[in-house]
């Protein structure tokens, strides 16, 4: 193997996974777009008909950009005429009298729509006025929630709305350094949607905050957390990091859409924690269906918008993993380490099916898993030895190593401070 990549993803296997998504959006519109879903085992699992209906709109939008066949061209019309009605409801336009604040909010399914075609002028009038209230930017929202509402406008108006909200891009997590070792799913759900609102899916391009280099590592970091946990969910938006911003496919990269492409196939859908396999068992009917489509529809919609994303012309992830930056022996350094824990996630399974060199490949992405873990276990003396080997490795200049290094940096300063506390 020379380490040059010439074959990637077969698009009749990409379209058919993009198809897959849009048909349970067909089912997830029919059942949960009119009112929403409550687990009665676990009330708290309650499921607004606004995000579904949001959610399938953007689903449709992000699938436009690929649907170069009929299939899936076909099953977004058939999707969107029947959310239609659910996007411009009573509900929708009662929300935008009574919230004009939230006036965006409501209307994202119709404002995606009308970028497909279906427009509605009487609805977009109704959105007019709610956002020339005096209250209608009386609501505080994160960077990334302000660059969604500006994402909104400027699909809606086709300009760049209102610019000022734009500057958010500098307040974000795009424009810094993302905390990989203690940051919670929340900071990587505002670094993937961001990305989606400023790159706006590839359909009209915008300049990054930093380079794509440097986003793209700190996303590798990210992904090799999400693979070890098996979050799907967050994997697969972690995943749309490289074909957004064009960049090549880093080998865990590459590996990642391996894992989730294989976990799909050998369920049938890319799982999430939510959805219990026992009780799904247990359940029959339309209380199966539902349960199904509310727990499992969002997981859907991310390999979905992953696929999409990748169809789009020079964005294919290789079938092979990339060896150019390989370092001879690296992984099993570094696999002996992480193999000697107790987790055995599926993308281990994987893994051993590579080549020594494609595995060599992926020893950054071993060390950052391992690296992770052994912090949630406040074993630094083995983050330690980590760097050390990492260093001896070649494989020290990354991002999370990096913050490891800084955090035993500052246990350094902590400890001589304590100790001098306990000497006074």
């Amino acid at each position: 193997m020379n380490g040059k990549v010439t074959r990637a993803w077969d698009q009749q296997d990409l379209e058919r996974r993009l198809c897959h998504a849009l048909d349970v959006a067909k089912r997830t519109v029919e059942r949960l777009a009119p009112e929403g879903y409550i687990d009665p085992e676990e009330p708290r699992g309650h499921i607004r008909p606004e995000k579904v209906i949001s959610e399938t709109a953007l689903l449709l939008l992000a699938a436009s950009t690929a649907a170069g066949s009929d299939e899936v061209w076909g099953r977004i019309h058939s999707v969107a005429v029947a959310l239609k009605p659910h996007a411009r409801s009573e509900r929708m336009l009662l929300g935008i009298c009574l919230e004009p604040a939230l006036a965006l909010d409501y209307a994202t399914a119709h404002l995606c729509l009308s970028r497909l075609g279906y427009r509605d002028a009487k609805f977009d009038a109704l959105v007019r006025r709610a956002l020339e209230s005096q209250v209608s930017r009386g609501r505080e929202r994160a960077p990334h929630r302000v660059l969604e509402q500006a994402w909104l406008l400027k699909g809606w108006h086709n300009d760049s709305g209102d610019d000022h909200r734009w500057r958010a891009v500098r307040d974000s997590v795009l424009n810094r350094p993302m905390d990989l070792l203690s940051g919670s799913r929340d900071d990587l759900y505002a670094f993937t949607h961001a990305l989606m609102y400023v790159t706006d899916f590839n359909i009209s391009e915008r300049r990054l905050p930093r380079q794509r280099n440097v986003i793209c590592a700190e996303a590798d970091a990210a992904l090799a957390r999400c693979l070890d946990q098996e979050d799907y969910d967050l994997a697969g938006e972690i995943l749309l990091t490289w074909p957004l911003t064009g960049n090549s496919w880093s080998a865990a990269a590459a590996f990642g859409f391996r894992v989730l492409a294989s976990v799909e196939d050998q369920a049938g859908f890319l799982p999430t924690a939510s959805t219990r396999i026992q009780r799904l068992a247990g359940l029959e009917g339309e209380k199966r269906e539902s349960y199904f489509l509310a727990t499992a529809y969002h997981t859907i919609y991310v390999m979905g918008l992953l696929c999409a994303a990748v169809l789009q012309p020079g964005r294919r992830p290789p079938l092979r993993i990339p060896t150019r930056a390989a370092v001879p022996g690296s992984a099993e350094h570094m696999f002996s380490v992480v193999d000697a824990g107790t987790r055995k996630a599926h993308w281990t399974q994987e893994f051993e099916k590579l080549t020594a060199l494609e595995r060599d490949a992926l020893a950054p992405m071993l060390l950052d898993i391992e690296l992770r873990r052994k912090t949630e276990e406040r074993d630094f003396g083995a983050v330690s030895k980590l760097l050390t080997k990492a260093d001896t490795l070649g494989l020290a200049n990354r991002p999370l190593a990096s913050q490891a290094a800084e955090m035993l940096d500052r246990l350094a300063h902590f400890a001589e401070m304590t100790c001098l506390a306990e000497v006074a």
